[in-house]
């Protein structure tokens, strides 16, 4: 994919690399982390099902916020970076997270919603949770290369889905989930 930068676009991007931001996207691989720590508990539930009270307490969060109340060093950067990216690139990005936002949200309602901190999980209910973290395993993957400005077929045939958009076929509905667990 090539990219035509704009002359504000090409001022910043030396200062870029050094602060870790992707000079060919904008963005930051340090965002992944908000959402690198959910998939670890989420993969931890099947076997640890006291896990869930702490994931509960994860929360959407934008990449400008996740910036604003971290301690990335090149904190003002990253934010002017990510207003400042390429559409291509923001438009796929948001995307992803939009779908990621989505299928960890519904996952972590079913969870809360049918107390399975206390009654435990059924083996079926288990292997919808690993399904479900694969899920957002192979959006993080996705997401990654997006950060890293590699748009492929695949992530062009997401970023032309709208943000939020419905949850890959794989992966079951929260009425699904709610079958499983009741």
């Amino acid at each position: 994919m090539h990219i035509e930068y704009t002359p504000e676009q090409l001022a910043i991007q030396p200062k870029l690399a050094d602060a870790n931001i992707n000079p060919e996207s904008f963005l930051a691989t340090d965002y992944l982390n908000h959402f690198n720590e959910i998939a670890m508990l989420l993969e931890m539930i099947p076997d640890m099902p006291e896990l869930i009270e702490d994931a509960a307490e994860w929360a959407p969060k934008t990449y400008i916020k996740h910036f604003q109340d971290s301690g990335f060093q090149a904190c003002d950067l990253a934010v002017n970076a990510y207003n400042l990216a390429p559409s291509t690139i923001l438009t796929a990005f948001e995307t992803i997270c939009g779908q990621l936002d989505s299928l960890i949200v519904s996952t972590l309602a079913g969870l809360a919603n049918l107390n399975a901190a206390e009654r435990g999980l059924s083996p079926a209910a288990q292997d919808l949770i690993k399904t479900r973290v694969l899920a957002v395993q192979e959006l993080l993957m996705q997401l990654n290369k997006v950060i890293h400005g590699k748009i492929d077929d695949q992530i062009t045939v997401i970023a032309n889905k709208k943000p939020h958009a419905e949850e890959p076929e794989e992966v079951q509905t929260q009425e699904d989930i709610d079958k499983l667990f009741g």
